[in-house]
C-alpha cells in the first residue's frame, strides 16, 4: 500500500519527472490525471491494476479522497513520507487473539510458531482441507497408515504416534499434562499457562516444537517416502 502512496510523491515531485519510468507512467497511465483518480482499463499491467485496486480498498476505509491525501499529508517528515506512520494511520486497532502467547512464544524457533499459527486457524494443508478445495480424492492419515482420516485433530496428540512423542517430551521436561483432544490441550494453554516464567515459557516451546515435528513427519511419510519412530 505505502508503494501506491509513495508513487503519487514520485510522479509529481517535479525532480523526478524526467526519469525515465515516471514518463513512461504519464504517457502510458496517467496522461495528465491525478494518480489518486485514474481508473484502470483492460489494456492496463496486472500490477498497475492491482496498485490501483490498493488505492480504492484505502479511500473505502478512509472514506474518500480528500481523507486519504489528508492522511498522507500528515505522515510527512523532511518532505517524504514516513511508511511506519502511514501503516499505523491506515491499520485498523485490533486485539490479540486469545493464543498469541502460546504460539508466539519469543523462546519458539519462527518455523514451529508459523506451523502452529496455520493450526490454530485450521489452515494447515491437512487432507480434510485438500479434500475440500478438490485438491486430492482421498483422506487417508498417513501415521496411521490410513485407519482414519487426516484432519489437524487427528494428526496432534489424539492419534497414537502423536500421542508417543507428545507424552514422551512431556515426561522429558516433567509436565504432568499428557496427550488428549488438541482443542482441549490449546483451551488448557491459553487460559492456565500464560505466565513469563521460564518453565512456563519452556512448555509453550515444547508445545509448538511438537506440532512442527509431527507436521515434519507426517510430510516425510508422504513427500520422500521415509520415516522415523516416535522416539
Amino acid at each position: 500500500m505505502e508503494f501506491c502512496f509513495n508513487l503519487k510523491e514520485y510522479l509529481v515531485h517535479p525532480v523526478n519527472k524526467e526519469l525515465l519510468w515516471i514518463k513512461w507512467i504519464h504517457d502510458n497511465y496517467l496522461k495528465n490525471r491525478d494518480v489518486l483518480t485514474v481508473n484502470a482499463i483492460a489494456s492496463n499491467s496486472w500490477l498497475w491494476k492491482q496498485m490501483l485496486k490498493i488505492r480504492d480498498k484505502a479511500m473505502t476505509l478512509i472514506g474518500g479522497i480528500d481523507n486519504l491525501e489528508h492522511i498522507i499529508g500528515s505522515c510527512y517528515k523532511n518532505s517524504k513520507v514516513k511508511t511506519s506512520a502511514l501503516y499505523v494511520a491506515l491499520s485498523p486497532a485490533s486485539l490479540k487473539v486469545p493464543w498469541f502467547n502460546t504460539i508466539w512464544e519469543r523462546m519458539n524457533y519462527p518455523k514451529n510458531s508459523i506451523i502452529s499459527w496455520l493450526a490454530v486457524q485450521n489452515r494447515l494443508l491437512t487432507q480434510d482441507m485438500l479434500l475440500r478445495m478438490g485438491t486430492v480424492f482421498t483422506n487417508s492419515c498417513c501415521l496411521c497408515s490410513g485407519a482414519a482420516s487426516e484432519s489437524c485433530d487427528h494428526l496432534f496428540f489424539e492419534f497414537e504416534f502423536s500421542k508417543i512423542v507428545w507424552n514422551k517430551i512431556m515426561k522429558w521436561i516433567q509436565f504432568r499434562w499428557l496427550s488428549c483432544v488438541w482443542n482441549c490441550l490449546l483451551e488448557w494453554y491459553i487460559t492456565s499457562l500464560r505466565g513469563k516464567r521460564f518453565k512456563q515459557r519452556i512448555k509453550r516451546m515444547a508445545f509448538n516444537a511438537s506440532l512442527y515435528r509431527i507436521w515434519n513427519e507426517r510430510n516425510a511419510r508422504i513427500f520422500l517416502q521415509k520415516s522415523k519412530g516416535a522416539d
